[in-house]
């Protein structure tokens, strides 16, 4: 019989905001970061999404991405960072207001670790962990495989085709396009490259228009 211990798992998980970005540094441990996430739920559109506010250790992987996010709070800086987050262990805790016009009352307040952060957005830029930008990459390289131009097998246009394309400015389009997936609109361009006829070439790592032969 195994000796093992076993456990249930309560994990959540979804957007929010990042609010209270704190380092701890106590008298006995090690310094640790804690944050309380503002995490979203309801309606996309409609305005009137509503926040649940949960007080999070950073633990595990995410404790490299809030380390990247850390100088954005340095100085009682407030900057609004929306983020992807994984939290576990969550829980509710009653404290007591110990100042303002609830002091002595009963609060309650929803606790959890925060295992990861997928990423995080700031002033339009997205920020992406090291395993969610090599889940990413390995996304974006099996698409480009399903649209495979076979290397020995090229792609060849009709002929009535290819004399239009020529006609109306077509032939001037690029044989090799390359693009960088650190481009913000690389999914868009991607795209329009597939609509336009591309195909991927995985030997060379580019996008080639089939020509006539």
């Amino acid at each position: 019989m195994s000796s093992d211990n076993q456990y249930f798992d309560l994990t959540t998980s979804g957007v929010g905001f990042i609010n209270r970005f704190r380092l701890n540094k106590p008298n006995n441990g090690n310094p640790y970061y804690s944050v309380t996430i503002a995490a979203l739920r309801g309606k996309l559109n409609d305005g009137k999404s509503q926040k649940t506010y949960i007080d999070c250790n950073v633990v595990g992987d995410a404790i490299a991405m809030a380390e990247q996010l850390a100088p954005h709070f340095a100085d009682g800086a407030e900057p609004s960072i929306m983020v992807r987050f994984v939290a576990g262990d969550l829980e509710q805790r009653k404290f007591e207001y110990k100042s303002g016009e609830r002091k002595g009352q009963t609060g309650y307040a929803l606790k959890a670790r925060l295992f990861d952060i997928k990423w995080f957005k700031l002033d339009g830029e997205t920020v992406y962990s090291e395993a969610e930008r090599q889940r990413k990459t390995e996304r974006d390289d099996a698409s480009d495989e399903a649209g495979e131009l076979p290397p020995a097998h090229p792609v060849q246009a009709p002929a009535d085709h290819a004399a239009s394309a020529d006609a109306t400015g077509a032939s001037s389009m690029p044989i090799e396009v390359r693009l960088d997936k650190n481009d913000p609109y690389f999914e868009e361009r991607r795209q329009a490259l597939r609509d336009q006829g591309y195909r991927w070439d995985s030997a060379l790592n580019l996008w080639r228009l089939p020509r006539a032969a």
